[in-house]
């Protein structure tokens, strides 16, 4: 037999000292079962279950600080942490542009909500309706002319513009 080394024997003197520690509890009986069979016993044993399970829930109470958190991330974020700067910065300016747009003459709102790609044909969900490139828009004389998972870029043919139109989730 090789000799063995300081880590090998530490190893077996564990794992023999675990297997005889299993072993005495099995034959014994173990602590817990003789705890349970004189609690059966007892008449008294439905207190002494909810004694237990009354001291169980009060160590689990929240704190204020648990509470603080689960408060905070149930509230409504103004901001999205997960967007990308520039689409971040086009859709806190989106509220900017719409204003002075209509104060200069009442225009439809255009609200572009979903991005479609489906192999090789890409889809815009705008005002709730599903549009390719190419096509014309329910509202306005709008003709859509580009798609991308952040923007759409309509053809205006009354003013002969191009307007960009930034995701809204």
């Amino acid at each position: 037999m090789a000799k063995l080394n300081k880590r090998q024997i530490i190893i077996i003197i564990a794992a023999v000292l675990a297997a005889s520690y299993g072993l005495y509890e099995f034959m014994s009986g173990g602590i817990s079962s003789k705890a349970t069979k004189t609690n059966k016993s007892d008449s008294g044993s439905k207190n002494i279950v909810m004694d237990s399970l009354t001291s169980d829930l009060i160590k689990d109470r929240l704190s204020g600080v648990d509470v603080y958190v689960i408060s905070r991330a149930e509230a409504d974020w103004h901001k999205n942490p997960f967007w990308e700067r520039n689409s971040y910065r086009e859709w806190a300016n989106k509220d900017k542009s719409d204003v002075k747009i209509s104060e200069a003459a009442p225009v439809a709102k255009i609200v572009y909500s979903g991005y479609v790609e489906a192999g090789n044909k890409t889809m815009a969900v705008i005002n709730g309706v599903e549009y390719s490139v190419g096509d014309k828009l329910e509202v306005g004389g709008y003709v859509l002319k580009k798609i991308t998972a952040t923007k759409v870029i309509l053809n205006d043919k009354n003013e002969k513009i191009e307007k960009e139109i930034p995701i809204q989730e």
